[in-house]
């Protein structure tokens, strides 16, 4: 898995396109699940792990409660607090012959993030460009321990990095969303996210790193009086071999998937509801900074949903 758990909010923003008032209140609940068993080396698939059952497997559940607060139209900040129980399961951190399970969960690392609206909402009702930009504080823990199982007995151990709930480090959030009425019901939107990690490592040797997030598309309001919108879209997500700031030491994985995203948004009066299913088209465990190879495991899909209140 390319992303830790953790560390970048990745649930589908709703494709809504609608304004925040002064002194708007939102309370949002995102969740996000992935089960992620297919081994690539670069974009090379790794088939025969399934074969052997040598195959690493991570089952990931991640909840993310979000408030917003609109200071005015055009500015707003939200806080969110994120939860993960993560399990892994595989045979070589153990006894490398007997597939053992280990877990962990608990509070993520939580998020504070300011959004402005570059243009008028007001004058700019069917498009607009919103930037943000935000703090990740540690609160996740990142030193999480579970057996491994040896041959010669249980061991307490730190579990992989890929699902520890923290990264241990303090990073800064950029953050893009646009949309633009196209034609009579159909709207074009774009959005992203890069997380800044400048701290080299943690004190388990596991690299503070980067992580990003893309995505664009089309919506198409099916049945607006019902509020109901259909989305279809591209998304690319993942970790760079090096961060932008500072050193990239330590252990890490990184790749990306590039995946296409169909969703479903239903909209009634101050409720709404999301649901996007990204599917993989291309997966790729990049070298890291010094040029090692190595491999990854990868989702065949993401289920992403979020439910949206405003007071």
């Amino acid at each position: 898995m390319a992303v830790r758990c953790g560390a970048l909010s990745l649930s589908a923003h709703g494709e809504s396109f609608s304004y925040l008032e002064k002194g708007d209140w939102q309370a949002s609940l995102a969740y996000r699940w992935l089960h992620s068993d297919r081994h690539f080396v670069g974009d090379v698939e790794q088939k025969q792990r399934l074969g052997q059952g040598s195959e690493v497997i991570n089952r990931v559940h991640t909840f993310d409660l979000t408030a917003t607060y609109a200071v005015t139209k055009r500015f707003s900040l939200g806080l969110t607090i994120p939860f993960v129980h993560a399990d892994r399961s595989s045979l070589y951190e153990h006894d490398r012959t007997n597939r053992h399970h280990m877990q962990a969960g608990g509070l993520s690392d939580v998020r504070l993030m300011g959004n402005y609206w570059v243009f008028s909402p007001d004058n700019n009702p069917n498009g607009n460009l919103g930037l943000g930009v935000g703090i990740k504080a540690p609160t996740g823990d990142y030193k999480a321990t579970d057996y491994r199982f040896r041959a010669t007995g249980p061991e307490l151990s730190y579990v992989d990095n890929s699902i520890q709930p923290g990264d241990g480090g303090v990073g800064v959030l950029v953050d893009f969303q646009a949309f633009q009425k196209l034609f009579k019901n159909t709207f074009g939107y774009m959005n992203g996210t890069y997380l800044i990690n400048p701290q080299n490592t943690n004190s388990t040797g596991n690299s503070v790193w980067d992580a990003y997030i893309l995505r664009g598309g089309l919506s198409y309001a099916l049945w607006p009086s019902k509020g109901l919108a259909l989305s279809l879209g591209g998304r690319v997500e993942g970790v760079p071999p090096e961060d932008a700031f500072g050193e990239s030491q330590g252990a890490r994985r990184p790749g990306f998937a590039a995946s296409i995203e169909p969703g479903l948004t239903w909209t009634y009066k101050k409720t709404s509801f999301n649901l996007s299913t990204p599917v993989a088209l291309y997966r790729n465990r990049q070298r890291n900074y010094q040029g090692r190879a190595g491999d990854a495991a990868f989702a065949d899909y993401l289920i992403t949903s979020s439910i949206t209140y405003r007071f």
